[in-house]
């Protein structure tokens, strides 16, 4: 679609050429002490670490203590069977009547 508009008789032109401006140059790399680094980044992570940790813990020991738990009762239910056993048989027998 073409425009009623006629071309203007004189158009901006580039005459001058502009060139971009130096990058900035990196800094130099200053010495990096990584013990620090390290200290600085476990002291932050160590409260967030420590809690799943302890999560993650109990979670375990809550998990093996079900597991655990009709094996034990198991266990002390046959120990107390055999102590009761072991009285009743020691028990003087009554005289006959």
């Amino acid at each position: 679609m073409r425009t009623s508009k006629p071309t203007p008789r004189f158009l901006p032109t580039l005459t001058e050429v502009v060139l971009p401006p130096n990058p900035p140059e990196p800094p130099p790399q200053a010495s990096i002490d990584t013990d620090a680094m390290v200290a600085k980044v476990m002291q932050a992570v160590s409260p967030h670490i420590e809690s799943q940790l302890r999560e993650l813990v109990s979670d375990l020991v809550q998990e093996q203590l079900r597991e655990l738990a009709p094996r034990i009762q198991h266990d002390l239910e046959q120990m107390v069977r055999a102590a009761v056993e072991g009285a009743v048989a020691e028990m003087p027998e009554p005289p006959p009547r």
